[in-house]
Order: structure tokens, then C-alpha cells, then sequence
């Protein structure tokens, strides 16, 4: 069935989420030195309320596609309340293109690329999971899932785990990024980021320093590109920042161009995330009741 035959890259688009930015505009207000991000990561990582823009573009090393993946949701911390959308479109499209080889994966399995739009919502201790390529496994009329927000996010939740870990996405692990800077940091410049004046720093990835501080089970929220630098033996990676005067994150990105030991093709890829809209109420509609099925059931044996 769909659920199952997918859940591999289901897996994989987890740990691939990132963020694309709007345009920037520069200024000349003069930018402040700094020698570590410390004090940004603090105030970033304290942050109650806020909306965010994820996007990521890959490279695939041996097909010569290149694979756009965004995001784009809200979270308020206090109320435990977040919403996340998720375009995996392009990811329905590639597999479709390599279907074959992928565990006999077909076109029919894989649905329209309308299928791939994935909502994920989380109201306390509760998540309601919207997936039109679930369609076909859920009761008539009904085109959510709910369920407890650990629950269906654990490894007890089985194939629903695959796609109920998107109700605990915290966008601000991406964070984890700043801790492994190494060395000195450059001030670029200052920036308007979706009309907030911000200060523009360039700076430098330990890949080693970041494996060492940050644990396993949070590093999928790096878009994998960690994993793919180590693969690839690349030792460092740069990094653009924008800052806003109350030392908050407004803009992070990453890229990645190196050529993995043995390999022919150069492993590409690059991750932008955007915040703004900070200290705004979450603004968050649940889905109807008549629209929902409890996670229980469907995983009940028939």
C-alpha cells in the first residue's frame, strides 16, 4: 500500500527540510564585530512565538536533478501550539522519475504531486496530520489524522510515525549551527530582511565540532547536510547569518559544493532558513471534527 512502499522517503524528506529567504536590501548602517554567536543562539533558542520560511535545494549526485524542497509554518512555545506546511511535490516528481529502483515504487503509489503537501499541526498535547497520499487508507469523508503529539510522532506509531514526527519540527534546532563556528567572523554588511534592518556575518562550520555538540536526533533539523559534508570529507562549511538588533536570527543560510570521494558528480546543496513576525500570536485554525480519524484506529488489527 502507499503509506508502506513510501515510507523510506518519507523518512528521508524529514531530515530534509529547510528554508528559503525573500529578497534582501542592503543599507550603510554600520555593522557591529562579534567573535562568537553565543549571546544570538541564547536569545534565538528563548524565543516564544515566531513564523519561519524553510527551503532546500539538492543536487542528487548520479541523476543530475536538482530537488527543491520548502516549508513554511509557526510556533508558540508557552501554549505548545505550532503549525508546519510542507511541499514535497518535487520529491513525488523524482521518485516517479526513478520509481523502479526504489523498492517498487510506481507511479500509481506515488499519486499527483498535489499529494505531497503535507500540513502538520500540533494544539498541546495533541497533532493533527494532514496527507493526501493517505487518502486511500483513511475512512470515507475523512482526511485528518489525530493523535498524541508523542505518540504519533514515536516509534510505537509504525508507518503513521513517518509522517506524525512533522508535529514536532521546532525550526530553532537549526540553531545547533551557530554553537560549531569556527574561527574569526566576518561583518559584511547591513540588510533588510522582509523590511527589519539586520546585520549580515559570514562565517565558518566546524563539520567535527558540530557532530560533537549536537546529538544525533537533532541534527536531521541541518537538512542533512552534515551528514552529506562528512560523506564527502569536507571539513568546513560556510555560513551567511542576519541578525536583527535585539540580537535575534533573522536569516541562516548554508551551502555545500564538494565531490564525494569516488564519485564523478559533486554533491551540491543549499539551506536557507528565515525568521520573522517575532512575539506574533499564532493564529491557529484546527481542522473540523467531522474531518478527523483517531490515529488509534487505524492502527487497530484488522
Amino acid at each position: 500500500m502507499a503509506l508502506r512502499r513510501s515510507h523510506v522517503v518519507l523518512a528521508a524528506a524529514v531530515a530534509v527540510l529547510a528554508a528559503a529567504a525573500s529578497g534582501c536590501g542592503s543599507s550603510s548602517i554600520a555593522v557591529p564585530a562579534l567573535t562568537n554567536f553565543t549571546q544570538v543562539a541564547q536569545t534565538s533558542s528563548a524565543v516564544q512565538t515566531a513564523k519561519f520560511s524553510l527551503a532546500l535545494d539538492v543536487t542528487i549526485p548520479g541523476l543530475g536533478k536538482k530537488l527543491s524542497l520548502s516549508a513554511e509554518g509557526g510556533f508558540d512555545t508557552t501554549a505548545k501550539r505550532a503549525q508546519l506546511k510542507v511541499d514535497l511535490s518535487a520529491l513525488a516528481e523524482l521518485l516517479k522519475s526513478v520509481g523502479a529502483g526504489l523498492g517498487g515504487v510506481t507511479a500509481s503509489d506515488l499519486g499527483n504531486p498535489g499529494d505531497w503537501k503535507l500540513e502538520a499541526i500540533q494544539d498541546g498535547d495533541t497533532a493533527y496530520i494532514h496527507f493526501p497520499l493517505l487518502a486511500k487508507q483513511l475512512p470515507a469523508g475523512k482526511t485528518w489524522i489525530k493523535g498524541n503529539a508523542k505518540e504519533l510522532s514515536g516509534p510505537g506509531a509504525g508507518q503513521l510515525g513517518r509522517v506524525g514526527s512533522f508535529a514536532g519540527t521546532d525550526p530553532r534546532s537549526v540553531f545547533a549551527l551557530l554553537k560549531a563556528v569556527s574561527g574569526s567572523i566576518e561583518a559584511v554588511g547591513s540588510e533588510k530582511i522582509r523590511g527589519v534592518e539586520t546585520s549580515h556575518y559570514r562565517a565558518t562550520i566546524d563539520s567535527a565540532k558540530l557532530q560533537q555538540l549536537v546529538p544525533a536526533n537533532k541534527q536531521q533539523s541541518l537538512g542533512g547536510l552534515n551528514q552529506a559534508a562528512n560523506q564527502a570529507g569536507v571539513k568546513e562549511l560556510p555560513l551567511d547569518i542576519w541578525i536583527d538588533a535585539e540580537q535575534r536570527v533573522r536569516k541562516i543560510a548554508v551551502d555545500l559544493n564538494a565531490k564525494q570521494p569516488g564519485a564523478g558528480t559533486p554533491i551540491k546543496a543549499s539551506l536557507v532558513v528565515e525568521f520573522y513576525d517575532y512575539g506574533t500570536p499564532l493564529d491557529l485554525q484546527l481542522p473540523p471534527a467531522d474531518l478527523v480519524v483517531d490515529a488509534a484506529s487505524l492502527q487497530k488489527p484488522k
